[in-house]
């Protein structure tokens, strides 16, 4: 007898349901709530990391996109000296494709590490990058960090940018010589060492042509950051914040 009340009692409860419901069976919400939660954990590294990725990827697409474009120019340079067209693999172990790489991330690392290393001691008054020149740390809290912090730690930012630096430097010595002695081929003339190379105009005029690029486009962004605003962005001021408030990126 139980069981049969016990039957009826379900169906009366099916009964009761909506022309499109179909009847839940023990443990069904929780089954469906496990894949929204599964949908979370997979998707969260991802938006937590969402801006680094998006930047590698551009990274990765201009690298692709230079390596098609190099192996045109290096043909069409190729010909207009009557020699025959390079393969596309053999582009990618030449001096100019591999200089023009070198060239570019020394200059961008040189950029970024004069950028931490000054701010630590200069100011822009309105920058939101800038410390603020009236909240100056005292020589007592100075004092203090060194006692908590290994110097080491304390300068860990600057030293990974200038070691990236120096690396990419040198291999825009050595790339940069082979890509000189290449086009000097062309014309007949000697090879060039690379401590020859490192002395030359040759060098110091595409070097100083990629530093003075990166450091006028960081002093604009100082300066621009002043007065102007992005909404949302880390890197920019709250939209409400005055000209004249100093060092209040990321809140």
């Amino acid at each position: 007898m139980r069981r049969l009340s016990s039957m009826i009692e379900l169906v009366g409860r099916e009964s009761q349901q909506g022309p499109g419901e179909l009847a839940r069976r023990p443990g069904d919400s929780l089954r469906n709530g496990e894949k929204p939660g599964r949908m979370r954990r997979l998707i969260r590294p991802f938006k937590d990391n969402s801006l680094t990725i998006s930047l590698f990827a551009l990274f990765v697409l201009c690298i692709f996109a230079q390596t098609f474009a190099g192996w045109r120019l290096q043909n069409e340079t190729l010909a207009a000296h009557g020699k025959a067209s390079a393969g596309y693999w053999h582009n990618l172990f030449t001096g100019a494709f591999l200089e023009g790489l070198a060239s570019n991330w020394q200059a961008a690392f040189l950029q970024l590490a004069s950028l931490i290393v000054f701010s630590g001691f200069l100011y822009q008054r309105g920058a939101p990058h800038s410390r603020d020149p009236n909240k100056a740390k005292s020589k007592q809290q100075r004092l203090e960090e060194a006692g908590r912090f290994t110097w080491f730690y304390r300068h860990s930012l600057f030293l990974a940018f200038l070691v990236l630096f120096v690396l990419t430097l040198a291999l825009h010595v050595v790339f940069g010589d082979k890509a000189y002695n290449e086009d000097r081929a062309f014309t007949g003339q000697p090879p060039m060492s690379i401590a020859a190379f490192l002395l030359s105009a040759k060098f110091w005029s595409s070097t100083l042509q990629t530093w003075q690029a990166e450091y006028l486009a960081i002093a604009l962004f100082v300066v621009f950051s002043v007065f102007l605003r992005q909404q949302d962005s880390a890197e920019s001021k709250p939209l409400e914040s005055s000209d004249a408030t100093t060092g209040e990126a990321n809140k």
